[in-house]
């Protein structure tokens, strides 16, 4: 598993470097650049990317103006969001999905980072595949509707096991899981990347990976399930400022695959203060850069939905209402 992530970050950097280019653009007039108010969770990597954006005015290079609030959860950022707080936010293209399904208008594009998470264990557990999970106690991150928790029950479905009905599940805030998982009162949680790092350094194991889990369904790529959501109309009618935010995204996302020295600098933003969990926060986050097209996202979403309608875990629509996935306009 890590040879295969090691190859990916190794890809990835190769790629990276051959946008550094775009880094420094001519900064547009002050007068001239729109805001983006964007809601960041505050254990979330977006927002070690906006304090980048900002911190190297990449904002204003992409002629716009960054503007950060800190939000608490994931549904605090769909609450900011639905309520025109912030333009942009962090979720799953499933939700952007569900509302345009409800007549809503929000689209999806691809965030900073697309890495997943995946099942940890303690180092000593026998738990290695998911058929191992009958009978235990397990925590899943983000809800019953995560997206991440669907691929893995689609795949342990496809392994004749029903894990909403043969284990016994706790759902709630990363946080609140990583807890209960160090006092043992989980024998195993499902989480986002970066708890899971933090799980691993105090001693936890990863039994079983999203991205494992979407390979055994027919997904050849590791999917992207969360990135940036913003309203379409905001979006359609200050495009240069959106395409513009997207842009700097990418700009920090390629400083921070190729400079250390930028990760020391975000590192207080980080709760890292161990050494080994740096790291590994700073591995995790680089493997999974990525900058997808929306053709790609949509690719990918349709060969999800298909999967977990033959599991009979689908929900919302049976085919993806249109507008989903934002088409940049550098992107042809």
């Amino acid at each position: 598993m890590r040879t295969r992530t090691a190859r990916r970050l190794c890809l990835s950097r190769r790629m990276l470097l051959a946008g550094t280019a775009g880094l420094a653009a001519t900064p547009a007039p002050a007068a001239s650049r729109g805001i983006v108010r964007l809601g960041a969770l505050s254990f979330g990597s977006v927002h070690w990317v906006a304090d980048v954006i900002s911190h190297h005015q990449f904002d204003v290079a992409h002629g716009f103006t960054l503007q950060t609030s800190v939000l608490a959860n994931t549904e605090a950022s769909k609450v900011a969001l639905l309520g025109h707080a912030v333009d942009v936010a962090t979720s799953d293209w499933p939700f952007v999905v569900a509302q345009r399904a409800r007549g809503g208008r929000l689209s999806f594009a691809a965030g900073s980072s697309n890495s997943l998470g995946g099942i940890m264990v303690p180092a000593g557990s026998p738990v290695k595949r998911l058929a191992d999970l009958r009978g235990l106690r397990l925590g899943v991150a983000g809800g019953a509707a995560d997206k991440s928790w669907l691929l893995v029950q689609a795949a342990a479905r496809r392994q004749g096991i029903d894990l909403a009905k043969q284990t016994s599940l706790s759902y709630g805030a990363p946080p609140l899981l990583g807890a209960m998982q160090v006092d043992g009162r989980l024998d195993a949680l499902l989480t986002f990347w970066n708890f899971a790092a933090k799980l691993e350094v105090a001693g936890f194991r990863e039994a079983i990976s999203v991205a494992d889990c979407a390979q055994s369904l027919g997904l050849q790529l590791a999917p992207v399930l969360v990135g940036y959501v913003f309203d379409d109309e905001w979006g359609a009618a200050n495009r240069p400022v959106i395409d513009g935010f997207l842009a700097a995204s990418a700009a920090a996302t390629r400083l921070l695959a190729m400079s250390e020295a930028e990760w020391a600098r975000i590192r207080p933003l980080m709760d890292a203060p161990d050494d080994a969990l740096f790291q590994d926060l700073r591995r995790r986050f680089i493997a999974g850069i990525g900058h997808p097209t929306a053709a790609i996202l949509k690719a990918q979403a349709t060969q999800i939905q298909a999967a977990l309608a033959r599991a009979g875990l689908a929900a919302g629509p049976p085919a993806l209402p249109s507008g989903v996935f934002w088409q940049a306009a550098d992107a042809g």
